[in-house]
């Protein structure tokens, strides 16, 4: 094979090929979905409410009510044709203008659950719309069953006492002060008791003598 046959060759593929490509580079990628509830002050929001989703600088909205019903949204992070996000990227998220606290990572072609809230009475919710707005923790004797209760937004743990274990033998206290002298009451009673005998053999003696 000449080389001019060669390159011939070559620069036909690169016809064939160069179309696909450039196509391919003016295709842009896919799509990231995000979804969930939307409520202010721990309640369901009216329709027309303004949600934006921030990832890099670059802004995407839409409004409530989404296709799931009532207090709902669904945004669509589609990035434009030369546009790529890194994987992982924060996305933040506004209500109204407000700033949730909730936010989502970038996923190419990502389907996102997440539900947003802002304002007083917000929590976190779990299956069925159930806000957990605070929780408790209890302990209970340690022969009490654990357990689990929900009422009124607030989450309540029973936990059994557990007792410790027992710890180690504390060091021994310092010696006390050597306490004050005895006053030798026993040791004068000897002595008394003694000369009470002496005094006692005399005087018998002395009768004695006399008799």
């Amino acid at each position: 094979m000449t080389k001019v046959r060669l390159l011939v060759i070559l620069a036909v593929v690169a016809l064939v090929l160069f179309p696909t490509l450039a196509l391919a580079q003016q295709q842009p990628g896919m799509p990231c979905r995000i979804h969930g509830s939307v409520q202010i002050d721990g309640a369901d929001v009216a329709d027309g409410v303004v949600i934006v989703a921030t990832i890099e600088d670059d802004t995407y909205d839409t409004v409530t009510p989404a296709q799931a019903g009532a207090s709902t949204y669904f945004v669509e992070i589609q990035p434009e044709v030369g546009t790529s996000y890194t994987e992982g990227a924060t996305i933040t998220f506004t209500i109204d203008g407000e700033a949730a606290g909730m936010t989502a990572a970038w996923e190419e072609g990502g389907n996102i659950a997440l539900d947003l809230s802002i304002g007083e009475g917000t929590g976190i919710v779990i299956g069925g719309g159930t806000t957990i707005s605070d929780v408790m923790v209890n302990m209970v004797a340690a022969d009490a069953a654990a357990s689990v209760t929900l009422v009124d937004g607030v989450m309540t743990f029973n936990i059994p006492a557990q007792p410790g274990e027992k710890g180690d033998t504390g060091a021994a206290g310092a010696e006390g002060d050597e306490g004050p002298a005895g006053s030798g009451s026993s040791v004068i009673g000897i002595i008394a008791i003694v000369l009470a005998a002496i005094a006692i053999v005399m005087a018998v003696t002395t009768m004695r003598k006399k008799v």
